[in-house]
C-alpha cells in the first residue's frame, strides 16, 4: 500500500537540498565535496543534485571541478526585477514612516543629475512640505539627491559639482558625515528652514536605486529628536531594500 503523503514529503526535501546547495553556490563556487559537507549530504547525494541544477542550466561546472552559479539564475533574476516597481514595493514603508514621525515622507530616483520624486505620503503636521510628485531638483540641493549620491566614487561626484554646484560650501564634509551615518541630515537656511532626513534604497546587488526621505519645518523637530529619526527612516530604507532582494543586515 502506498503512503500518499510520503511522496510529497519526498519532493519538497529534494528541493530543500537543492535549494541549500544553490545558497553556498551564491557565496563563492564550491566542489560537489565541499556542497555535501556545507549541506549535511552525502556526497553521492549531492552529485546527484548538482547534476539535475547543472542539467536545469542553474549551475555550470568549472574545469577544476567547482560549481558556479548558472545563466538560467540571472535570467530569472532579470524577469523578477522587471517586474518589480519601486513605487508598489515602498508605498506601505512610506506611510508607516509618515504616521511614526507625523512627517511626508517622500521617494525619489536619480535621472542623470536630477533627482526626481516619485511619491509622497503626507504627514499629520499643520505646516507641511508638499512637493509633488514629478518634481525635478539638482542632486546636490536635497536630502534624497544627497542620498542618492551616496556611493558616488570622487572622480564622478567632481564631475557632478562641476556642471551642478552645491549650495553648501562644505557639501563633500556633509556628504562624508551622511556616509558614515547612513543617513543624511540636512538642515536647510531660512527662510525656508526645513530639517530632511534621508537615505538610499538598494537592490540586491548593493546599488542605490532609489532614496527616501521626511522633511519638516524646523519648528516641529529640534536637534534632540533627529537620532531618533534618523533610526526610523534607515530601518524603513531597510524593509524597502528587503523587498527589492538587498540583505537585510545581520543584527
Amino acid at each position: 500500500m502506498t503512503d500518499d503523503k510520503a511522496a510529497p514529503r519526498a519532493g519538497t526535501q529534494t528541493l530543500e537540498r537543492g535549494l541549500d546547495l544553490l545558497d553556498l553556490l551564491a557565496e563563492r563556487p564550491h566542489t560537489v565535496r565541499e556542497l555535501a559537507a556545507g549541506a549535511g549530504l552525502t556526497v553521492s547525494t549531492a552529485r546527484r543534485l548538482a547534476l539535475a541544477l547543472i542539467d536545469r542550466g542553474f549551475a555550470v561546472g568549472e574545469r577544476d571541478g567547482s560549481l558556479r552559479l548558472g545563466p538560467k539564475l540571472m535570467q530569472l533574476g532579470v524577469r523578477a526585477q522587471e517586474r518589480l516597481n519601486i513605487v508598489e514595493l515602498a508605498r506601505d514603508g512610506l506611510r508607516s514612516l509618515a504616521d511614526a514621525t507625523n512627517m511626508p515622507a517622500f521617494l525619489g530616483e536619480r535621472d542623470g543629475d536630477h533627482s526626481v520624486h516619485l511619491h509622497r505620503v503626507g504627514g499629520g503636521q499643520r505646516v507641511v512640505v508638499t512637493t509633488p510628485v514629478g518634481t525635478r531638483r539638482p542632486l546636490p540641493e536635497t536630502s534624497l539627491g544627497k542620498a542618492l549620491l551616496m556611493d558616488e566614487a570622487p572622480a564622478a561626484l567632481g564631475a557632478l559639482l562641476a556642471r551642478r554646484p552645491a549650495p553648501q560650501p562644505s557639501f563633500l564634509a556633509d556628504l562624508a558625515a551622511d556616509r558614515a551615518r547612513g543617513a543624511v541630515v540636512h538642515r536647510s537656511p531660512p527662510p525656508d528652514d526645513l530639517r530632511a532626513i534621508a537615505t538610499p534604497i538598494r537592490d540586491a546587488a548593493g546599488r542605490i536605486v532609489a532614496a527616501i526621505s521626511v522633511v519638516s519645518p524646523a519648528q516641529y523637530v529640534d536637534d534632540a529628536a533627529l537620532d531618533g529619526i534618523v533610526a526610523q527612516v534607515r530601518a524603513a530604507a531597510t524593509e524597502i531594500s528587503a523587498a527589492l532582494g538587498h540583505p537585510t543586515p545581520a543584527g
